[in-house]
């Protein structure tokens, strides 16, 4: 009894968790919608850039979109060591300063090209800072029952950004706001959040959200080693490889896939729509499945990371039979809830099974996998060419093997672990 008394009086709950939440969620969304500001103008961006041909108008706005992923490759482990020598609030708060930089001036400086692509190497330098950084709001500052939804969050602020990409950046332009002033208007939003960050954020609570030796990680150097070496970690990392691989390589090329599979029903504008949809039932399906996992006794993760995959995978095969825009909304919307929506509990696992490596260790191990992923189905489907349905077959199979992987696995719990 008095260890238990002791324990009640070493860690708390504070409410201030969801401040320092809600600030790192705004430079979340706002590096997302750098990243996605031409995704559904392309055509317009490229002509605005005096591009005359389409194929090399088209290469130069996917350049954008490459430079990200491959600074999240590239620095990924470095913010990782950053977090560890830094801390949170420092590190991710470098990035928040550079993104925030770099959005201001490409609204300055966006009419050239040229300083375009430098503002997205500062993006893509600023990226890995913040996207790999959820595990560590949720490790530091919510208890073990709170932790998916937490993780959640930082998922579900990578698809509310691109959905604010996707619609409103048509919706300026057709209001006659030039593409420059558009990219304005999103850096001062990202200065914004940046200086709000600054000042709200906070390094950890006084006292730990949970007994303090599930709160306490060893440094980045063992810590990267020691994930290595966990079975069920290097499942989780294989596994969201492959999840995070075909959502890139899907949404870069929704526009054609939708088109192709409908036999030209479905235009650029429903592709668009039917992206938005499952981004947003995506960050539904994160609250929920995140809640079902947490609120569990046991705080189970496999078995809701297998039941909704297995949903998930089915609704990703309807895509090829499909071909009107209701069936492959219906598609995109059961993918969306259930695969996409489970990320975060696997992201949860990912850490859970890699402990004592700390949160932002494990994230960011996960993240730099799943981009290296993108990098290379975006290379297979290219040299698929115009072949969707072989495009979408390979990601059925692939979605399947994710479901196999999990089934595979066997839970440890962290109760088990400091044991």
């Amino acid at each position: 009894m008095a260890e238990k008394a002791l324990n009640e009086r070493t860690y708390k709950v504070y409410g201030y968790r969801w401040v320092v939440l809600a600030v790192y969620l705004f430079i979340a969304v706002m590096i997302q919608v750098m990243w996605a500001t031409f995704f559904t103008i392309t055509t317009d961006a490229w002509k605005y850039y005096g591009y005359t041909d389409a194929v090399k108008g088209e290469s130069a706005i996917s350049l954008l979109s490459i430079i990200f992923m491959v600074g999240m490759i590239i620095l990924s482990v470095p913010s990782m060591a950053a977090f560890e020598k830094f801390g949170f609030k420092k590190s991710v708060g470098f990035g928040a300063v550079v993104m925030g930089i770099c959005g201001v001036l490409r609204g300055i400086f966006g009419a050239s090209y040229p300083m375009l692509i430098v503002m997205t190497i500062g993006f893509s330098i600023a990226q890995p800072f913040i996207l790999n950084a959820p595990g560590l709001v949720a490790g530091r500052w919510f208890p073990e029952d709170e932790r998916a939804t937490a993780n959640s969050g930082g998922l579900l602020a990578n698809y509310v950004g691109m959905s604010i990409a996707f619609l409103l950046s048509p919706i300026l332009l057709e209001k006659g706001i030039e593409i420059k002033a558009i990219m304005l208007i999103y850096g001062i939003a990202a200065a914004v959040s940046a200086v709000l960050f600054l000042i709200f954020a906070r390094e950890a609570p006084p006292t730990p959200p949970c007994e303090e030796e599930l709160a306490v990680r060893v440094d980045f150097k063992e810590g990267f080693v020691t994930a290595w070496k966990k079975k069920n970690f290097l499942f989780c990392v294989l596994i969201f490889f492959i999840m995070l691989g075909i959502f890139n390589a899907f949404f870069t090329l929704i526009e054609p896939i939708m088109t192709d599979m409908s036999g030209g029903a479905i235009d650029s504008t429903q592709s668009g729509i039917i992206g938005v949809a499952i981004l947003l039932i995506g960050v539904v399906g994160s609250v929920v499945i995140s809640l079902f996992s947490d609120k569990d006794k046991l705080h189970r993760r496999l078995p809701y990371l297998v039941g909704a995959n297995i949903i998930g995978t089915i609704g990703f095969a309807l895509f090829i039979f499909m071909n009107g825009f209701g069936g492959m909304m219906a598609a995109g919307l059961i993918y969306g809830f259930f695969t996409i929506g489970s990320a975060p509990v696997l992201i949860t696992l990912a850490a859970e099974e890699a402990y004592p490596t700390s949160e932002g260790t494990s994230e960011g191990l996960m993240m730099w996998m799943g981009n290296i992923g993108g990098v290379i189905f975006l290379g297979i489907t290219s040299l698929m060419g115009n072949n969707h349905l072989a495009m979408l077959i390979m990601m059925a199979v692939l979605s399947a093997l994710v479901v196999i992987c999990m089934a595979v696995m066997k839970e440890t719990k962290l109760q088990k672990m400091k044991q």
